[in-house]
């Protein structure tokens, strides 16, 4: 057996005897269950309160809509039982048991892994999917990387955030190996998608993560590389109250069934395994992107002097190229990227006809800038933010004017101010503020599609 399969079993041996890939904290508080709330209470109250975690794969908030991969899967049990899905939000494990135990949830719907220490606390039901853990490293200009071996990593440096799942499985790993150690570098106030970031914008050598958060990530850091396994694979679950028996075996037995289906397939396929488009700074901003084939529409409806016909051009482009049957990974659809609850709200009746959508298009952004308007008085500053809201969503634009007001920054200046706001809800510890109200964003992808938006525009007017 070579020594590189070696250190993989034994990566592997540290994973399987850790309660939680996302819990922060040694300290294990063992909560006294004494809540006795199961299957037929949640049904007579027609309500299933679910806990889980802010991020880019689990549950997040896109132009106001809720999504995410177990969003989705807890919905489908809430509806297969005839209840309401309510969801609670917090990234603190710890937490998230302590609310279960006394009855404020009922499930803890996160990436918890199936052992023995987590059951003491907590009944982990029918696995939902399987992970391994790998090595995040740049690729240089020709697509290779540093580390090709797993003994390669001995005396490099591993970022990864404090106390957490992957921190121990490093500082165990260095405690057992005869060899050299690994140089572990902690983060604090992060999440693990931001350190990945750090890695793809080189202020960190490498990182470890899951590989289905690193397969997300990878489409949007298309420089990183995540093929170099450090575990084997093992079971992800749900965990609900020891002492409730039934609603773990409708779990346990709906999940079975569920998994086998085409609905499961899909929501995997969305969040896990399909691209997700993105708006960057290198999607072309030219005016020679401009497709004059909707042009009479665009004007018969852009009739604002500020949201006129070039610049709804230029978002037209940046949703779909001018392309009528575009749908995104999210479910937006048509020539201005429309979601159906937007579209009916605006009077669709088919949001892939280009008439409609671009009618509802620019009436949503119409709506979008008179709901601004108490909040930025110049004409011209709104339009950004309009865009950023398209993109994003108001509710995350809200958030960052609140903070970026209390971060001592112009809540109704964008460039330099509520931008750098926005970014700031991609970090726990920003979302997380009481000003925050819709969780966690990605906030680089709106300031990117205002940049590129707003540049476009400019290079459209020079058109006839």
């Amino acid at each position: 057996m070579n020594k590189s399969y070696i250190l993989i079993l034994l990566f592997a041996l540290f994973c399987t005897t850790l309660p939680y890939w996302g819990c922060k904290g040694k300290n294990v508080r063992y909560v006294n269950t004494e809540c006795f709330v199961d299957l037929d209470s949640i049904k007579s109250k027609k309500k299933l309160r679910i806990a889980t975690d802010y991020n880019s794969i689990t549950y997040f908030v896109s132009r106001d809509v809720p999504v995410g991969y177990q969003y989705e899967l807890a919905c489908e049990y809430a509806k297969h039982i005839g209840v309401e899905a309510v969801f609670v939000t917090s990234n603190d494990y710890e937490r998230n048991v302590e609310m279960l135990n006394k009855g404020e949830v009922d499930i803890i719907a996160t990436g918890l892994i199936v052992d023995t220490l987590n059951e003491k606390r907590v009944r982990l039901v029918e696995p939902y999917g399987r992970s391994k853990m790998v090595l995040i490293q740049r690729k240089d200009s020709a697509g290779n990387v540093t580390i090709g071996k797993v003994e390669q990593l001995g005396g490099d440096t591993v970022s990864v955030l404090t106390d957490s799942f992957y921190h121990r499985i490093l500082e165990n790993f260095n405690d057992t190996t005869s060899g050299e150690k690994i140089e572990i570098d902690p983060i604090e106030h992060y999440d693990i998608e931001q350190i990945i970031q750090l890695v793809a914008e080189s202020e960190v050598k490498m990182a470890v993560s899951m590989e289905n958060i690193a397969r997300v990530n990878q489409w949007y850091y298309p420089n990183l590389d995540i093929s170099m396994p450090l575990s084997a694979e093992y079971d992800q679950s749900w965990g609900v109250r020891t002492n409730s028996p039934e609603l773990e075996k409708s779990i346990n037995l709906w999940m079975k069934e569920f998994k086998k289906s085409a609905r499961f397939r899909q929501i995997y396929r969305k969040y896990i395994i399909d691209p997700r488009e993105h708006h960057s700074t290198v999607q072309s901003t030219k005016a020679d992107t401009y497709n004059p084939i909707y042009e009479d529409i665009v004007k018969k409806y852009a009739t604002d002097k500020r949201y006129n016909w070039k610049l709804i051009s230029s978002v037209i482009y940046q949703e779909s190229h001018f392309n009528p049957n575009t749908r995104s990974w999210a479910g937006a659809q048509g020539l201005m990227q429309l979601m159906p609850e937007t579209a009916k709200r605006f009077g669709v009746d088919s949001i892939l006809n280009p008439e409609q959508n671009i009618k509802a298009g620019v009436a949503f952004l119409s709506w979008l800038d008179n709901r601004l308007v108490r909040y930025v008085e110049s004409p011209e500053e709104r339009i950004k933010f309009a865009l950023a809201a398209y993109n994003c969503g108001l509710g995350h634009i809200m958030d960052a004017m609140r903070l970026a007001e209390k971060q001592k920054l112009k809540p109704d200046v964008w460039d330099g101010n509520v931008e750098i706001a926005l970014m700031l809800k991609a970090n726990v510890t920003y979302y997380s503020d009481p000003v925050c109200k819709h969780g966690y964003c990605r906030g680089t992808e709106a300031v990117n599609y205002v940049k590129c938006v707003m540049t476009r525009y400019e290079n459209y007017r020079a058109l006839r």
